[in-house]
Order: structure tokens, then C-alpha cells, then sequence
């Protein structure tokens, strides 16, 4: 089964641990600062602790990729916040030798750009969930994915062949592209874009600076509902986005629904690279 971290241990059992005093529970979820479990109805049961253990209990039926689309999200992201590494909600690539991050809401086009930029020649760090990790007070990306995650609307722009690829489950249209990238290494983190989908007509950009720039941050911490059982990692990830929002630049792009992935790429190749305030950047 497949896992981005190598140190991690990952079991398949029949029955999964519980968290021993959660201070976050609901009917998916129960976490405490060490320990946390999850629930999903028709793939199975999950539990992560101690920032190096893994166990799962797959229900009849499910496919290794439902299975591993949980553990290479979800779980994942708890693992990260076990080990107080700030996990953002975004894909990132390296393009002209930068570190370049883009974070949204799903269905904003994350992936989706990234893959249309890494076929183009950038080279693929992280899909979804990208770990930040610091030297000093400098954030680099930790590149620690091997494939990305696609919608067959997205496969049919970029004239991929869906046939070589797996399917996440059978109810979506959306597969697995594995894709080779520098998986393990560190990238400096040089700039953020955040995606937005807005009622428009063509896209816009602007800066985000000032405390409107550490909250846009804050925001895109991967799975933030997991701090309301893990305080410690509030302090950590509040000295995190501070040194983040100190040393990168952040974009918002407000983008129309239904753009194009390779028009939402030529705008950000063509205009945004030949904006004053970019050129130090990219």
C-alpha cells in the first residue's frame, strides 16, 4: 500500500485502534495531540498515532486506490500534524528553478494546472497536500508525491490517455497520473498562488499582503479542523505562517468557472511574468 513517508509504518488489520481520550471527536473523526482515527463508510477504518504508526481495516469490496486515496490524504495529513510539520492545502512544482505553490478549494484547479504546467517541462513536487518545512525561518516545500490526482475533464484538456491510468473508485471520473518527480528532496518555496472560482468573465489578480496575507495562510493549513484536538500545534504553525508570510509572496487569483486549465496557465506564464511586481519572482 502506498504512503508518502518511508519511515511510517503501515498495517492492514482487522480491527484498528481507538484514540484513548480524544479531545476531538464526531461521527468521522476523534483525535487527541498523538492519536487519530477516522471512519468511512464503504472503504474502512483508519488510525494514525504517534506521528510513525499507520493502521487500517479496509471494509469488503474496496479497492486499493479508495484505500489509498485516505491514506494518502486524510491520514497522511494527520501523520504531518503529528509530527508538527505544516501540511498546506495545495500542489506545487518547481518552474524555472522556484518552488511554486498553488492552494484553493477543491475544485479550484490545483491539480489540475500543476499538471499542465509539469507537462510542460516543470518538475512535479506535491498534489493536494504539501508539507512545509523550515531552515531557519526560510520554508521549503518537502517533495513527497509520486502521482497526482486528475478529473477526466481535466484528462480530455490535456490530451491525456485515461487508459494508462487507474481509477481512484468506481463512482468518480477522476485517476491517478503517476508522474516522476523529485520525491524526498527540499525546494525553497518562492510564491503562493491561491485559486479562486468567482462569477467572471476573464481572471484577476492581486497581491495579498498585511495581516489579510497571514490569515490567507492560516486558511490553507490541510485538514485545520484536525487543531481543534491537537493544540500544541497552534503556537508552532502561528510562528509557521508568520515566517511564510515574512519571505513569499502571495497572489490571489480569481479565475471564471469554466476557464480552460491551459488558458488558466498561459495567464499565469504570460501575464503575471511580465508584471513588475513578479519579476523578482519567477
Amino acid at each position: 500500500m502506498r504512503f508518502p513517508l518511508k519511515d511510517v509504518t503501515v498495517k492492514r488489520v482487522r480491527r484498528v485502534k481507538q484514540v484513548t481520550s480524544p479531545l476531538y471527536a464526531d461521527s468521522f473523526w476523534q483525535m487527541n495531540q498523538d492519536e487519530f482515527a477516522m471512519q468511512v463508510e464503504g472503504v474502512g477504518t483508519f488510525y494514525a498515532r504517534d506521528g510513525n504508526e499507520v493502521e487500517y481495516s479496509p471494509v469488503p469490496g474496496a479497492s486499493r486506490e479508495s484505500l489509498e486515496l485516505y491514506l494518502n490524504g486524510s491520514v497522511y495529513g494527520a501523520i504531518l500534524h503529528q509530527r508538527k510539520i505544516l501540511p498546506l492545502h495545495g500542489s506545487s512544482f518547481l518552474y524555472e528553478g522556484k518552488g511554486i505553490m498553488l492552494c484553493g478549494e477543491a475544485g479550484a484547479g490545483k491539480s489540475s494546472l500543476t499538471a499542465s504546467f509539469c507537462l510542460d517541462g516543470a518538475e512535479f513536487l506535491t498534489d493536494d497536500v504539501t508539507p512545509i518545512i523550515f531552515n531557519g525561518s526560510s520554508p521549503y516545500i518537502w517533495a513527497m508525491s509520486d502521482r497526482i490526482k486528475l478529473w477526466s475533464d481535466t484528462v480530455k484538456q490535456l490530451k491525456m490517455d485515461s487508459e494508462v491510468m487507474k481509477r481512484i473508485n468506481p463512482g468518480t471520473d477522476k485517476y491517478y497520473y503517476t508522474i516522476n518527480g523529485a520525491e524526498g528532496e527540499t525546494f525553497r518555496l518562492s510564491l503562493i498562488f491561491i485559486l479562486r472560482s468567482a462569477d467572471m468573465v476573464s481572471v484577476a489578480c492581486k497581491e495579498v499582503n498585511g495581516s489579510n496575507k497571514f490569515e490567507a495562510l492560516r486558511n490553507e493549513i490541510y485538514r485545520f479542523e484536525y487543531l481543534n484536538g491537537m493544540p500544541e500545534n497552534n503556537a508552532v504553525y502561528f510562528r509557521n505562517i508568520i515566517d511564510v508570510s515574512s519571505s513569499v509572496k502571495v497572489y490571489e487569483i480569481k479565475r471564471p468557472g469554466r476557464i480552460q486549465v491551459l488558458d488558466l496557465k498561459m495567464f499565469l506564464e504570460e501575464n503575471l511574468t511580465r508584471d513588475n511586481s513578479l519579476q523578482d519572482v519567477l
